[in-house]
């Protein structure tokens, strides 16, 4: 292992070492949240609000126009091998499946959430018909945010609870590298932290009992709440 993490440095890459699970670390963290946007689409939300939504919270790039550039075939593949290992709180969207078939593969086949025939994307309008639902559409757009945060929250406290990585600041570390996760937030746990674990637990609570049940803390979240504790020590702080 050791070998291993030094040949990965030698070529200039930051390695983190995980155990082997279905998705790793940072696809198995980013999975839910590309899940989540494409049932909030699905639900009535527009594509403008989701990926506005994610915006502002400080990701690179909007998670629908995200599953554009990975590729919806792509992006389909691995929520189908992520629900069957987690089917509990890992549902593949419909909407992908229909693009699918539709052969909106996203930049590659040029149409996808956007359009790619011009410089600049812009929003592929004929997808409302793949909407299913309107109860979305009024949420405003840090509800959105909300939903489609906490849920990387969540899984990235899972990870840490099963002892796929050892530290917390792995996990943050892996997500700010691998995916660009805001890194003002510091990363998905420590936005928990700043947040408030407390806080964060009871927002997820609010959710799983509005019938939403994918969105219960686990049980080291709720533990930690409990206690009141962090993901981080304070500076100061000796514990």
């Amino acid at each position: 292992m050791q070998r291993a993490v030094r040949f990965v440095q030698q070529i200039g890459k930051l390695p983190v070492v995980v155990k082997d699970s279905p998705g790793f670390l940072v696809n198995r963290i980013l999975m839910p949240y590309l899940i989540e946007a494409g049932h909030l689409f699905q639900a009535g939300a527009s594509v403008e609000d989701i990926d506005e939504a994610m915006l502002d919270f400080g990701m690179p790039m909007g998670p629908l126009r995200l599953l554009d550039e990975v590729g919806v075939d792509v992006a389909h593949h691995v929520a189908m091998e992520l629900e069957a290992s987690f089917i509990d709180r890992m549902r593949t969207p419909r909407v992908l499946v229909q693009m699918l078939k539709a052969g909106l593969l996203g930049r590659k086949s040029e149409r996808g959430f956007y359009l790619y025939n011009s410089k600049t994307p812009e929003v592929n309008s004929g997808l409302s018909l793949f909407q299913e639902k309107d109860r979305a559409k009024i949420f405003p757009r840090e509800e959105l945010q909300k939903r489609m945060a906490l849920l990387m929250v969540n899984e990235a406290a899972r990870c840490l609870e099963e002892e796929l990585v050892t530290e917390p600041s792995d996990v943050d570390f892996a997500m700010i590298m691998g995916t660009g996760f805001a890194p003002f937030r510091g990363g998905p746990l420590r936005h928990a932290d700043s947040r408030g674990v407390e806080k964060v637990v009871a927002e997820m609570k609010r959710l799983a009992d509005s019938g939403a049940a994918y969105f219960a803390p686990c049980a080291l979240l709720q533990r930690m709440a409990n206690e009141g504790k962090r993901f981080h020590a304070e500076k100061g702080d000796r514990r």
